[in-house]
């Protein structure tokens, strides 16, 4: 057991960590060097993480990180300058401005110079309150709840081994900026997990399990752990008797989690207007084509409290908001920030996302949702399909966002035969060129929701959440 000890609280009194004249100052300095913009951003995090290994504490690890970046643009180029020393920053202003002056006199001629759109100049501060501070939450409380999936999980002596994880987050940023920007926010994430893998004879499988948002406590103890437990079991060992999937091109039915997966990795990510701008999308060009079926509709919505992707404010100080991806088949927005926004003459919709305070904003998907359609549930959604998939879950997969290709993996999957679930499958893995797939869509249940919270790598790891309806797409290559 690895107990880490917790650095001081002092910063975390009420108010600002940034010393407002010292910044203003430092600010105004990259002004009079010539910069044509400048930035500060600091980002407080308290963490709690925990894990127990068969049901014994494993680990428990409170902790404070902090860290502030400064931007300076100049000639159209970045000059960037990260630290924990927040004293620092201040004396970085003259390096970093020739930092940004050094990158522009090597730009290719080929390479659009920087530039950013226009945003309103707000001066405020907004703090999400949770119901349950999880910074009160005790460390006999986390144990408390991740037993009470492992103590159902484990419970059948083909389960040889379960693991529970715990993480939560307070998250203060404060931005400034040569524009007069001047904004501070806050907010909370929770998040518990689990795997079970249960084993017989040389047969061994894994099933896992998630659950969180934004939010504190309260989102834990919104969930039946219990229940979370006991459906992970069930589904590992029921993964133990399962037949191999049978392979070829398909009629597939994707639960909520396998639809999220497919919309934030295949779709959402070439929505981005930085993959865009480097020529590594297959949107690029399709603004107002129709590019998939007319029942999809696809929403990224940072602005869905409780979802683990959402926060109030974006990286560059932007008001978030819905950005209607797909309308009717139909692409509508990119996903940007203020650099891609002005590329493209487009209206920033507060797509900057950093990892934390060290790191600079990218374009990033938040809550990602395909919108539900007309059919009532599961069972209408196959009635009519004499032979199929219905996949549920994810275990992870490949996307190629420039060639609009993809493969991902089911947690677990079921045969469809005239019109009924006949008996459980495994090792099911679905590929496909995205908008083909998109186009083939032609059944979604009206019960739009998230699924799993998950994680979301592109150079920098943030907390994102997908998800939608039941999915019938009428041909998909399963193998």
């Amino acid at each position: 057991m690895v107990v880490a000890t917790r650095q001081s609280e002092s910063i975390l009194s009420s108010g600002r960590i940034l010393d407002e004249d010292k910044i203003t100052r430092a600010l105004n300095n990259a002004q009079n060097l010539g910069a044509e913009y400048a930035e500060i951003r600091l980002v407080s995090e308290t963490t709690n993480t925990a894990s127990l290994k068969d049901g014994k504490l494993e680990r428990a690890i409170p902790g404070q990180e902090v860290g502030v970046t400064m931007r300076i643009l100049a000639d159209g180029a970045w000059g960037v300058h990260s630290t924990s020393d927040i004293d620092s920053i201040i004396h970085q202003v003259e390096p970093t401005y020739r930092l940004a002056k050094a990158v522009a006199a090597r730009r290719s001629p080929s390479q659009p110079a920087v530039g950013l759109a226009e945003v309103p100049v707000i001066e405020d501060e907004l703090h999400w309150r949770s119901v349950k501070d999880v910074r009160d939450t005790s460390l006999d409380t986390r144990i408390e709840l991740m037993l009470a999936i492992d103590n159902e999980a484990k419970d059948h002596d083909k389960i040889v081994s379960t693991s529970t994880g715990w993480s939560d987050e307070h998250i203060h940023t404060e931005l400034m900026t040569t524009e007069g920007m001047n904004r501070v926010w806050s907010f909370q994430r929770s998040l518990i997990n689990g795997m079970v893998t249960a084993r017989e004879g040389d047969d061994v499988v894994s099933y896992r399990m998630r659950h969180g948002g934004e939010g504190g406590l309260e989102v834990i103890e919104s969930c039946d752990l219990g229940e979370m437990g006991i459906n992970a079991r069930v589904s590992a060992l029921r993964l133990l008797g399962a037949e191999r999937a049978p392979s070829g091109r398909i009629p597939l039915v994707a639960d909520r989690d396998l639809t999220g997966v497919y919309i934030h990795e295949a779709l959402g990510h070439p929505c981005e207007a930085d993959l865009v701008a480097a020529g590594d999308s297959c949107l690029e060009g399709r603004l107002g084509q129709q590019i998939g079926s007319e029942i999809c509709t696809v929403v990224d919505d940072p602005t869905m409290r409780g979802g683990y992707g959402c926060y109030p404010i974006d990286d560059e100080g932007v008001d978030t908001r819905p950005k209607n991806l797909i309308v009717n088949g139909i692409l509508t927005e990119y996903l940007n920030h203020r650099e891609t926004a002005h590329r493209f003459d487009l209206d920033p919709n507060g797509g900057a996302r950093a990892q934390d305070g060290l790191h600079h904003p990218l374009v990033r998907m938040s809550n990602t949702v395909i919108q539900g359609g007309s059919h009532r549930d599961l069972d209408e959604l196959i009635e009519d399909i004499d032979f199929g998939i219905y996949a549920c879950g994810s275990r992870g997969g490949q996307v190629d966002t420039g060639r609009g290709s993809f493969q991902f993996a089911a947690q677990e999957a079921w045969i469809i035969e005239n019109g009924s679930l006949a008996r459980p499958v495994r090792d099911v893995s679905v590929s496909g060129m995205t908008l083909e797939i998109l186009k083939n869509v032609d059944g979604l249940t009206k019960d739009a929701k998230l699924a799993a919270p998950g994680f979301c790598g592109k150079g920098q790891t943030v907390p994102v959440g997908d998800g939608g309806p039941l999915m019938r797409i009428k041909e998909a290559l399963v193998g």
